[in-house]
């Protein structure tokens, strides 16, 4: 199972709220035989996102697949097919309600993938102090990688890609 996420533009920018420009978290799922799927979750319409009331809670959705690329932060873990079906359990349990900071019971997209990949692998996803009260792409992305730097210098050959395929 890999943790992703791909930056956004910085909260204190007008394009960060204008354009949505948050970033995306996801799960991306590499079985031993090759099958790739992957899990997220999103608004279910831009169109009604409160951009100026961030804070309120939307309808949102599951996707599976979810389609996204261009992750600049990664976090692989191998796991079992029960682990695997832990979080798949957990995806379709997550609910319809989307909240861009994770409040209310909602989820937004890095809630979701840190939420999926901790179900599977029961291990609690990297953040750092401010990704502990609001997850984000941004957060999770930064964190994810001083994790990898920390893997790969206890296990140089997993950095080398040394490793096998995994879940």
């Amino acid at each position: 199972v890999i943790l992703s996420a791909r930056k956004g533009g910085s909260p204190f920018s007008q394009e960060f709220w204008t354009e949505l420009d948050v970033g995306h978290c996801w799960v991306d799922v590499v079985t031993p035989e090759g099958r790739k799927e992957s899990w997220g979750y999103t608004v279910q319409s831009f169109r009604d996102f409160p951009r100026y009331q961030p804070w309120k809670s939307v309808p949102g959705e599951v996707l599976h697949p979810d389609g996204s690329r261009g992750a600049s932060g990664t976090l692989k873990r191998d796991i079992t097919a029960d682990q695997l079906q832990q979080g798949e359990d957990w995806g379709n349990a997550a609910g319809e309600v989307y909240n861009l900071f994770g409040l209310n019971g909602g989820h937004s997209c890095a809630t979701f993938a840190k939420g999926f990949f901790e179900a599977a692998t029961g291990e609690r996803a990297p953040t750092s102090m401010f990704g502990a009260l609001i997850a984000s792409p941004n957060d999770l992305s930064a964190a994810m990688n001083e994790q990898a730097a920390k893997d790969a210098a206890q296990d140089p050959g997993a950095a080398r890609g040394d490793e096998q395929s995994s879940n």
